[in-house]
């Protein structure tokens, strides 16, 4: 009975092991800046969406600076 519980198991993995390597090949992202000034959340988002398919947000590259659109997509 130990066996064939080790075996199920031993299958198992190697399934799992599989589907997490498929699924980790299409996992590429992309960053892009987009030069909205100044950055409003709304429109970076739409912006990000309409040209890339992607989410914007408007990050600070410092404390204190002007905030940029940042849109991040699938490659």
């Amino acid at each position: 009975m130990t066996k064939i519980s080790c075996s199920y198991f031993l299958i198992l993995m190697l399934v799992l092991l599989g589907f997490s390597i498929v699924e980790s090949k299409g996992d590429r992202r992309c960053t892009l800046i987009i030069d909205l000034a100044p950055c409003h959340h709304v429109h970076c988002r739409l912006n990000c969406y309409a040209e890339r398919n992607g989410v914007g947000e408007c990050i600070a590259s410092k404390v204190g600076s002007t905030p940029n659109c940042v849109c991040t997509y699938d490659c």
